[in-house]
């Protein structure tokens, strides 16, 4: 499976909804491979990091910290995808496959009416945040929703997280208007399909975002 340009986690910054800030030391900058398919490399495996999300009035402020040096087994991640198949989608967080623990979340946002899937409902300018609710050993997806197109199985480990996700509009308040599967990944997960398929919401489909998992 070929791999997919990483980002350094300090120069992710998102505004107005997201602002990822990484206290350690910096990690070297990648050059492009000149590629379609990119390279990537993992960093050090302690940091701290602070997800602020601005949820707006009703949806509150989330301020997670995540400090992977207290938690042994923890992995940390942070992406930002800024366009699947219209939604706006951005965050990170930390996980342990071992023990199954995650928490992770960030900001979210539909570009247009979500018609289908358990997103159905979303209409464009709507959503305002997520948090990840269980982390997930694998989960099949299909990336066009096709029924013509095979079934494929993301896992998590080193290189991916999968997740069960809670999404919520502004008005809802603290209750999910929406919940679904979600992976981020380092590595192309379809690399049968052009570009680079690296994050997918269930029932909304797959893109490429620039991410790093560590």
């Amino acid at each position: 499976m070929k791999n997919v340009q990483a980002m350094h986690v300090g120069e992710l910054r998102i505004k107005p909804w997201v602002t990822v800030v990484v206290l350690s030391a910096a990690l070297a900058a990648l050059s492009s491979c000149g590629s379609k398919k990119r390279g990537y490399s993992l960093g050090p495996d302690t940091a701290t990091e602070t997800l602020e999300t601005n949820g707006g009035a009703e949806g509150g402020n989330v301020d997670l910290q995540f400090n992977s040096a207290h938690h042994g087994g923890n992995q940390s991640f942070a992406f930002n995808a800024s366009s699947i198949s219209g939604v706006f989608l951005t965050g990170g967080g930390v996980f342990d496959r071992q023990s199954g623990f995650v928490k992770a979340g960030g900001a979210f946002r539909s570009t247009q009416d979500i018609n289908s899937g358990p997103l159905a409902g979303c209409k464009a300018g709507e959503g305002v945040r997520w948090n990840a609710s269980e982390l997930l050993p694998t989960s099949g997806f299909k990336c066009s929703g096709s029924a013509d197109e095979p079934l494929k199985t993301a896992v998590t480990d080193d290189n991916t997280v999968v997740m069960k996700v809670d999404f919520y509009r502004q008005g809802d308040g603290v209750n999910a208007s929406f919940t679904a599967k979600m992976f981020v990944s380092a590595l192309d997960q379809d690399p049968g399909q052009d570009g680079v398929q690296n994050v997918w919401i269930q029932g909304v489909g797959c893109a490429e975002a620039q991410v790093n998992l560590r």
